[in-house]
């Protein structure tokens, strides 16, 4: 019995070990999951902040759109050029483009035999524009051609800015200035600045027109006059050459017509010098020759 006894104290004793034991296990558990969970929350503000900077800071790299000059031309032929040209004037007006300029030749009776038209159609209706005009006629050729020029407006752009930034800045300095030196000196550079933004500015309109509006050329012409495709040897033959030489010879006049109106002026100084010193300088010369004693004539004889 007391055996008993003992041997029921001693399992129990031993169950209440064993649950001790995995109480401590389990709170070391928890405090390992809880230090982990600390670890993350500490962690994911880091994330979270990291996150939020990559949000608010926006990437450096500015995305810029491709800048592009387009051009074409097309020669179309039909009986009636007249008609022709209006189609294109219609077509023009329906995608929004303006005409640049106009070369038109009308017979004795008034009517259109030919013309060349210059349109300027905006970039992104270029290719349903050309289609268009090619389906007016008989086509005798059409070529087009693109340039990047994206670099240029970039560049030429931030010329601008940097420019006017220069101009703010000595504007505001020749304001604050107070020495007669300094506002001089303030307003020579404030005249090179403006200067020089005023041409980039011409650049940047040009750039800004060429790459926004496309430009194509039509030629229209009658069947038994159509325009010949243009070549490598359009300005070749005599007569190309003839006018080649006759332009030449031209500019050779007006060369030599204008250094010649340069050196007048040193010309009509140096007469009005010199011919009183060549009149001096022979007047000395005579006068020498005069009192000089002859030679005599029985030493020459002998």
């Amino acid at each position: 019995m007391r055996h008993r006894t003992t041997r029921r104290l001693l399992t129990a004793a031993l169950a209440v070990a064993l649950g001790a034991l995995s109480a401590c296990s389990g709170s070391g558990e928890v405090a390992s999951d809880s230090s982990a969970g600390g670890a993350a929350r500490v962690a994911a503000p880091g994330l979270a902040d990291g996150r939020a900077d990559s949000v608010r800071e926006p990437a450096r790299a500015t995305v810029r759109t491709q800048s592009v000059i387009r051009t074409g031309d097309l020669a179309i032929t039909g009986n009636d050029v007249g008609s022709l040209r209006a189609q294109v004037i219609d077509l023009l007006r329906s995608v929004g483009g303006l005409l640049e300029k106009e070369d038109t030749s009308n017979d004795r009776h008034g009517r259109v035999v030919e013309s060349t038209l210059v349109l300027r159609i905006p970039v992104e209706q270029f290719d349903v524009a050309k289609q268009s005009l090619e389906k007016l006629g008989k086509l005798t050729y059409s070529h087009e051609s693109a340039t990047d020029v994206t670099t240029q407006v970039i560049d030429v752009n931030e010329r601008v800015q940097t420019l006017q930034n220069s101009l703010d800045r000595l504007q505001r300095f020749q304001r604050t200035a107070t020495d007669v030196a300094d506002l001089l000196r303030y307003e020579n550079q404030i005249t090179r600045r403006q200067s020089e933004l005023r041409s980039t500015q011409a650049q940047q309109s040009y750039l800004q027109s060429r790459t926004t509006l496309s430009t194509i050329t039509v030629h229209l012409s009658t069947p038994d006059k159509p325009v010949a495709e243009p070549g490598a040897l359009d300005h070749a033959g005599f007569v190309s050459g003839l006018r080649g030489g006759s332009s030449a010879v031209k500019d050779i006049i007006v060369v030599a017509v204008t250094v010649a109106g340069a050196l007048l002026p040193f010309l009509a100084v140096l007469a009005v010098l010199g011919w009183p010193t060549w009149l001096v300088a022979r007047a000395l010369i005579r006068r020498r020759h005069t009192s000089s004693p002859a030679e005599p004539t029985a030493f020459l004889e002998s």
